[in-house]
């Protein structure tokens, strides 16, 4: 070591708190944690009663709590003695007073040694870009900046993880693969995306818990797969030689409600919307090797995550 490096002086929770440990990050980092590092206690926080039940089931070894951010008692109870804490919040929650009341929360702990947000954004998103009609309804990268203006001005110890990446098991999660596989037709608007394997992003904030870098302390990191960024007429074309039959491509407006008519006519109204504006600030995507040098290996394409799931999305 020179006399200009630092040794690591952050310590590694003893305990970690897992907010949304239902849904496809929380419940693979709590499995990931309990693999890697089982002396460390995990709480697991859903915000659904009915779902106490099943988590704990799966995870037998870990507390399970119910705990809603927009609930300071049930908050407090759930942040108390916890030294890690993972925190990700469902789409179009009021960031204002959810950060507000976990604030309030871990500072009356004062146990906290780590703390790991989890955004979905454009990295430097402006906020005066933004619709207003996002602003409005909670949604997207207007609030994500509200939350971190929030966490920043706190001053807990917080990394900011920011998937500035389309996930790959969209195609599971959003239906992405059911017409490929009924039509053989890609349908989704067109946008210039990077990619990410969720499996990935749970790696990297694994990894983040259990080292002892202080360095990630403060710090935004943007992840992706540092190898594919795509528009989804490629998207169609991959899809096409991963099966072995030619893919269409439809990103018409039309294609699009009539495809996902499940969601409802609001929430189409509002992804077309939010695509649009993501497609007028392209520009600010770019490959990085951040995920890769965090979990030491090259993260997973999407040619190999289609490969791997071809059977069962098409």
């Amino acid at each position: 070591m020179t006399a200009f490096q630092q040794a690591n002086n952050k310590p590694i929770p003893r305990s970690i708190l897992i907010f949304g440990a239902s849904d496809h990050i929380g419940g693979p980092l709590a499995t990931f944690l309990g693999r890697e590092a089982p002396s460390v206690h995990l709480r697991l926080a859903s915000r659904h009663q009915d779902k106490v039940e099943s988590l704990q089931a799966q995870f037998p070894l870990a507390e399970v709590v119910v705990a809603d951010y927009t609930d300071l008692a049930s908050l407090t109870r759930a942040v108390d003695g916890m030294e890690g804490i993972f925190v990700i919040t469902p789409s179009r929650l009021d960031e204002t007073l959810a950060m507000d009341n976990l604030v309030q929360a871990c500072k009356a702990s004062g146990t906290l040694v780590h703390m790991i947000r989890f955004m979905g954004q454009q990295p430097e998103a402006n906020t005066r870009r933004i619709p207003p009609l996002f602003r409005q309804h909670h949604y997207g990268d207007c609030d994500i900046a509200i939350a971190k203006r929030i966490l920043d001005h706190s001053g807990l110890p917080v990394t900011y993880v920011n998937s500035g990446a389309t996930f790959m098991d969209n195609f599971m999660r959003l239906g992405l693969g059911t017409s490929v596989k009924r039509e053989r037709t890609l349908v989704w608007p067109e946008r210039l995306i990077p990619w990410i394997d969720p499996r990935d992003i749970v790696e990297v904030i694994g990894r983040l818990f259990l080292s002892d870098n202080h360095r990630h302390i403060g710090q935004f990191h943007t992840m992706n797969n540092g190898h594919d960024l795509k528009r989804f007429h490629e998207v169609a074309d991959l899809l096409g030689e991963v099966i072995g039959e030619s893919v269409a491509y439809d990103s018409s407006r039309e294609g699009f409600f009539n495809t996902y008519a499940f969601m409802g006519e609001p929430t189409l109204n509002v992804i077309w919307d939010f695509f649009s504006y993501e497609r007028d600030n392209e520009v600010v995507w770019a490959l990085n090797d951040f995920v890769e040098r965090t979990i030491g290996r090259k993260p997973t394409t999407l040619r190999e995550w289609l490969i791997e799931h071809r059977e069962i999305c098409f």
